[in-house]
């Protein structure tokens, strides 16, 4: 098992998450439309590709990272494009010949910028061509699109859009997944470094994802992620004891694959230099580990794009405040919302965007957050 850090792991460097695999599965074969949930860095994407690289029989899932689409036709190109991909294709072709027969026998006359012509001489834009294209194959084998990084394409068309087609892509979604013809070729599975449920509560557009399946991801049990440290300090030449992994585990207290893994990166250079593990070496592995900043510029630059100039202050102090003192009254929360002319509502969908994202992960100062969005004060 390799080092992994800011990629997604695949293959035999994936740790093995049954329980939420097992959950997607059943969600998938029950026929739901899945909303994957958790905060950024905590595997999301490893998930999907685990999906993706080893399907049950009959499913053909494909993944779709949509973060770069600006636009809503842009983001109807790209999932026409990847089902014509030919990789894609290829797929059907090994796994169900009558399928692929069925996908290669729809003919297109031309593909431009703007939309698909068919061979019949209907022109349609991408959205309509998508549902043409679905709609045209037969039901041998089940469709999984694996749409990554969906919340951050409305809030990117939000931005070079208007709130208005933002929604029109919201509504399309829940129209198709409610379609009984397509939703028995297609699952759709979301998912993002962002909270698609925080994205939509600011749009007042719940309405358009509460038929979403919400499976968790959570950070991993103490003994999984004693049982994961151990397999990579063993796969890594890493001479560690099992009181100095407890130890290491107890100093990072978010376990999520990605600090495990960045920590132990550190862990085996010092290893390397200084030949053993101590506690005082794991506490500068630590320290060395904070010191690389493009590990955490993300986090960052995420609230600067989330959040108009007073909410960004307003997020960054309670940030500030919380990681001193681990904990607030929410009187105090209000009164820091005061000072940046910030009224409640605003001030709660900030601090619900914090805990969904995994800004904030201590569970007493979430669980008293989640007191401060329920109630007024």
């Amino acid at each position: 098992m390799s080092i992994i850090v800011g990629q997604a792991a695949r293959g035999e460097n994936f740790w093995d998450r049954t329980n939420e695999l097992e959950d997607i599965w059943n969600a998938i074969e029950s026929g739901s439309h899945i909303l994957i949930s958790a905060p950024r860095r905590v595997g999301k994407t490893s998930i999907m590709y685990k999906v993706q690289d080893e399907p049950k029989a009959n499913y053909i899932p494909i993944y779709i990272d949509t973060e770069s689409a600006d636009s809503e036709n842009d983001f109807w190109q790209k999932l026409f494009h990847a089902l014509m991909e030919e990789d894609f294709i290829n797929k059907f072709e090994s796994l169900a010949k009558i399928f692929w027969t069925k996908l290669k026998s729809i003919k297109f006359k031309k593909i431009s910028s703007s939309g698909v012509e068919f061979a019949d001489g209907e022109i349609l834009d991408y959205k309509e061509a998508f549902k043409r294209l679905i709609k045209d194959l037969d039901n041998d084998i089940k469709i999984i699109i694996m749409i990554d990084e969906f919340a951050q394409t409305i809030e990117n068309i939000i931005k070079y859009e208007d709130t208005k087609n933002a929604l029109s892509l919201l509504k399309t979604h829940r129209e198709l997944r409610q379609d009984v013809k397509i939703s028995s070729k297609i699952t759709f599975m979301y998912a993002g470094s962002i909270g698609l449920e925080s994205v939509v509560s600011k749009m007042n557009a719940t309405k358009y994802i509460n038929d979403l399946n919400n499976i968790k991801i959570s950070p991993l049990e103490l003994n999984e992620a004693k049982e994961f440290t151990k397999k990579l300090c063993l796969s890594n030449h890493i001479n560690i004891s099992n009181d100095d992994i407890v130890y290491m585990l107890d100093q990072i207290e978010w376990l999520i694959p990605f600090y495990i893994q960045l920590i132990t990166q550190e862990v085996k250079r010092l290893f390397r230099i200084e030949k053993e593990i101590t506690k005082e070496s794991i506490d500068k592995a630590i320290q060395n580990s904070l010191d690389y900043r493009s590990y955490f510029e993300n986090w960052h630059s995420k609230l600067r794009e989330a959040f108009d100039n007073n909410s960004y202050l307003f997020a960054k102090e309670i940030l500030n405040i919380i990681s001193e003192t681990l904990t607030m009254k929410s009187s105090e929360i209000i009164n820091i919302a005061t000072k940046f002319k910030i009224d409640e509502d605003v001030a709660k969908e900030v601090i619900h965007s914090l805990v969904y994202d995994g800004y904030i992960n201590n569970s007493t100062f979430a669980h008293k957050t989640q007191l401060f969005l329920s109630v007024s004060t």
